[in-house]
């Protein structure tokens, strides 16, 4: 792939359709759900994503995000380990999907406290699979097939993401494979959520493919 990306200036996402697709949310107590998990501990921002399985809505569980112009900011890393706690003891977590570069050992906490076969390392540097993780998102948008929350924080991350095209296309369409990138490397617009969001989706989608169709682990 020559290790390169062929630049583009295209926004990633249509953040105009994506707000039509604003719903209640369905999810109850108990539900089988999907995480998504993206970003980094310091002067950056890490997001937490949740995709209910069943319906295809998604939900902003925490973003913990970098003030702007602050250079010696660490994410709060207990607070987030209490929203992970609380999403898999709250819900049927099917499973997490988490990039773990900066967030390794928690990654593997996490597997040790709820299960490696639910927490899962996603590496987001696969370009291959991560541009077909982003054209099944953007699918999902397309279709109306995801619904969300209506949160402001990933509509303006999803905002914040640009496409940048690859040099190399997928073998059966022909498409240019793409991923997404800030608009410029040292921009301090945060696109971790909208990753986050990417995962969650994807985690969805295999849910689907492996037969797990929701429904309550509480009910009778």
């Amino acid at each position: 792939w020559c290790n390169r990306l062929v630049k583009s200036s295209s926004k990633a996402f249509d953040t105009e359709k994506w707000k039509t697709l604003k719903k209640e949310n369905p999810a109850k107590q108990g539900d089988l759900i999907v995480l998504g998990f993206d970003g980094a501990q310091f002067r950056d921002s890490t997001g937490l994503i949740a995709t209910h399985v069943e319906t295809g809505y998604q939900w902003e569980m925490g973003l913990w995000e970098c003030p702007y112009g602050k250079e010696n900011w660490q994410v709060p890393v207990e607070e987030v380990d209490a929203v992970v706690a609380a999403a898999f003891e709250d819900y049927d977590v099917w499973r997490m999907y988490a990039d773990p570069p900066y967030w390794q050992s928690w990654v593997s906490k996490w597997a040790g406290e709820y299960g490696d076969d639910k927490v899962i390392e996603w590496w987001t540097n696969r370009r291959k699979q991560m541009s077909y993780a982003l054209e099944n998102f953007q699918t999902g948008i397309t279709s109306g097939e995801i619904s969300h929350d209506g949160s402001a924080n990933l509509h303006r991350h999803l905002g914040n993401s640009f496409r940048h095209d690859l040099p190399q296309k997928d073998e059966e369409t022909g498409r240019a494979l793409w991923l997404i990138r800030k608009e410029r490397h040292d921009s301090p617009y945060k696109i971790d959520l909208a990753m986050a969001a990417v995962l969650s989706w994807e985690a969805r989608t295999d849910a689907i493919a492996a037969g797990a169709t929701g429904g309550s682990v509480y009910e009778n």
